[in-house]
């Protein structure tokens, strides 16, 4: 929500999904509404990367992946410049993560007090969509069960 209380986001899981996938839509969402861009695990199964795909008019696909460690609060957002070159040089970053640290005593603050890094043009309130499903993906933190998640969102 913004800071007048309207929903800038929304999101929703995707049941059934082997693939933990989360579907985003803008302000609160709507019966019969279209996503606006959807969130996945790439794999069931041992290692995984977190895949975000954005649906547009312009481009139909856009495809963000997640590298680091999240719950480490150390990582970094890419966005894929081309749909088929997947290769580290096709890859843009949009956005850092990184754990913030007390500049007295250089010590590491807790796990909810992160440093977060966009370039500019970037949506602020789409990254911060990305990390809320990281929590529900790989931190489990938010209620068991819960199906939809809305989140307030400040300049």
């Amino acid at each position: 929500m913004d800071s007048a209380g309207i929903s800038l986001v929304t999101l929703h899981r995707k049941k059934p999904s082997l693939h933990q996938r989360w579907e985003g839509f803008v302000g609160e969402k709507k019966e019969g509404q279209e996503p606006i861009f959807s969130i996945h695990k790439s794999s069931i199964i041992g290692q995984y990367d977190i895949v975000a795909q954005v649906y547009n008019s312009t481009d139909p696909v856009q495809e963000f992946n997640i590298q680091g460690s999240y719950l480490q609060r150390n990582c970094t957002i890419l966005y894929n410049l081309t749909k088929t070159d997947q290769s580290e040089e096709a890859k843009v970053v949009v956005a850092e993560i990184k754990r913030k640290m007390d500049p007295d005593t250089n010590v590491v603050l807790g796990k909810y007090v992160f440093l977060l890094c966009l370039k500019a043009g970037i949506d602020g309130a789409f990254i911060v969509a990305l990390l809320l499903v990281l929590d529900q993906v790989e931190g489990h933190d938010f209620k068991e069960g819960s199906d939809t998640v809305n989140f307030m969102y400040g300049h």
